[in-house]
C-alpha cells in the first residue's frame, strides 16, 4: 500500500490546501487511481510471494487467501488517500474519527468472529481487519461527500498526468522516510530472532505514541503552507517548541518505566527495556527530520530531500544492524538512535534556517 499510494496522499495535502474548489474530482481520482493499481499489483505480489514464500505460502496458495490479501491492499491504499486528504482540506477531526471507528470496530468484531469462525490459520483476523477497513471507509466517504458537497464528481486523470513530477517527487521521498521502519522488524527476526523481534516491536510501538507526533505536526505545518514561506517561518519555531518540550517531558518518562510498562505485556517482553528507553530518546532528533521533510515539501524540493532522506534511511538500517548482531534489540535501538543523531546534524542547518529567518523577523 505505501508503494501502490504513489506518493498522491502528499500530494493531495497540497492541491486541496490550496484550492478546494475540485477537491470531490481529485480526491475521486486519486482514489480510484490507486485502488485499480494496487489491485493489480497486490494480485502479482500475492501470486508471487505465495509460490517464493514457505512461511506466507499457507495464506496465499488459494483463491480466497488471494482476494483477502488484494482486498487489504486496496483499502489500505484507497484510506491512506482519503485520510491525508482530511489534512488538505484542514479537517482532522475527520481522520482521527476514521481511526477510531477502525480500531473499535476490527477489535469488537475480532472475538466474535474467533467463536463463530474459529480458524487454525487465523483467516478470522483479516476479515475483522478488512471488516474494520470498510466500515470506517463508508463514514470517511459520507462525510467527505458532504464536506465536497455541490462539487463534481468526474474523474479526471488528466490532472495526476500533469503533476506526475510532483507525485514522483512525494513518491520518492515517502518511500525513503518509511522504509526504514518497514525493514527493522524484518531485520530484527533474522538477525536476533522472532521472540527477541516480539519484545521490540512492542517497545517500538510504545516509543511511536511520543516519537509520531513530530510527524503529525510537520504534515499540518506542510498542509497550511505549501509554498508560503511567510507561514513556513511563522509556524516551525512554535511546532519546534512544542517538539522539544515533549521529547523532555518524555525522555526521563521512558528511563524510569521502560521496564514497568512492559512487564504488563509479560516477563518475556522485559528484555527490551533497555531498547525502549533508547527509544524514547528518539523524539528530538525525529523532529528535526520530520521538519526538514516539510520545510522541503512546501519549498518543492522533494528530489533532493528524497536523496538525503534515503542516506539516512542507509543509516538507520545499517547501524541498526550492526547493533543487532553486536548487543541484540538493545543494540537496534542505539544503532537506531545513532543513525537519528547522524541525520539530525545533516537536516539541522535546513531547519535551523527557518529558525535563524524567524528570530531575525522578530528582532526587527
Amino acid at each position: 500500500s505505501i508503494f501502490c499510494v504513489l506518493g498522491l496522499n502528499t500530494l493531495l495535502i497540497s492541491e486541496l490546501s490550496g484550492d478546494k474548489k475540485q477537491a470531490r474530482s481529485l480526491i475521486l481520482t486519486a482514489a480510484a487511481g490507486v485502488g485499480v493499481f494496487t489491485l493489480a499489483v497486490s494480485g502479482i505480489v500475492g501470486i508471487g510471494l505465495g509460490r517464493l514464500s514457505t512461511s506466507l505460502r499457507p495464506g496465499l496458495s488459494d483463491p480466497s487467501g488471494l482476494i483477502f490479501f488484494a482486498l487489504l491492499s486496496v483499502f489500505t491504499t484507497v484510506m491512506l488517500i482519503l485520510d491525508d486528504s482530511c489534512i488538505g482540506l484542514l479537517r482532522g477531526d475527520l481522520q482521527l474519527r476514521r481511526n477510531t471507528i477502525f480500531a473499535v470496530s476490527k477489535l469488537l468484531l475480532l472475538p466474535l468472529l474467533m467463536m463463530v469462525w474459529p480458524n487454525p490459520q487465523g483467516t478470522e483476523l483479516e476479515v475483522a481487519w478488512l471488516s474494520g477497513l470498510i466500515i470506517s471507509f463508508i463514514f470517511l466517504a459520507r462525510w467527505l461527500g458532504q464536506r465536497t458537497s455541490g462539487q463534481s464528481s468526474r474523474l479526471d486523470f488528466r490532472q495526476l498526468i500533469a503533476k506526475r513530477r510532483l507525485m514522483l517527487g512525494h513518491h520518492s521521498l515517502n518511500i525513503s522516510i518509511q522504509s526504514p521502519g518497514l525493514i527493522m522488524p524484518v531485520l530484527v527476526a533474522t538477525n536476533v530472532g522472532a521472540g527477541s523481534n516480539a519484545a521490540y516491536t512492542v517497545a517500538m510501538l510504545i516509543a511511536s505514541f511520543v516519537n509520531i507526533i513530530p510527524f503529525h505536526l510537520s504534515t499540518a505545518l506542510f498542509a497550511i503552507s505549501p509554498g508560503d514561506e511567510a507561514t513556513l517561518t511563522r509556524e516551525v519555531p512554535r511546532t519546534m517548541r512544542i517538539c522539544l518540550v515533549l521529547a523532555v517531558v518524555s525522555a526521563p518518562f521512558f528511563v524510569l518505566f521502560s521496564g514497568t510498562i512492559l512487564a504488563f505485556f509479560g516477563p518475556s517482553y522485559e528484555m527490551a527495556s533497555s531498547a525502549l528507553m533508547v527509544l524514547g530518546l528518539n523524539t528530538y532528533p525525529l523532529a528535526i527530520k520530520a521538519h526538514y521533510v516539510a520545510i522541503s515539501r512546501a519549498r518543492g524540493r522533494m528530489q533532493r530531500a528524497a536523496l538525503w532522506a534515503m542516506v539516512g534511511a542507509f543509516l538507520e538500517v545499517g547501524l541498526a544492524a550492526v547493533g543487532a548482531v553486536t548487543y541484540g534489540v538493545t543494540g537496534v535501538a542505539i544503532g537506531l538512535f545513532t543513525a537519528l543523531l547522524m541525520e539530525a546534524v545533516l537536516f539541522f542547518p535546513v531547519v535551523f534556517g527557518v529558525l535563524r529567518t524567524a528570530r531575525m523577523g522578530l528582532m526587527e
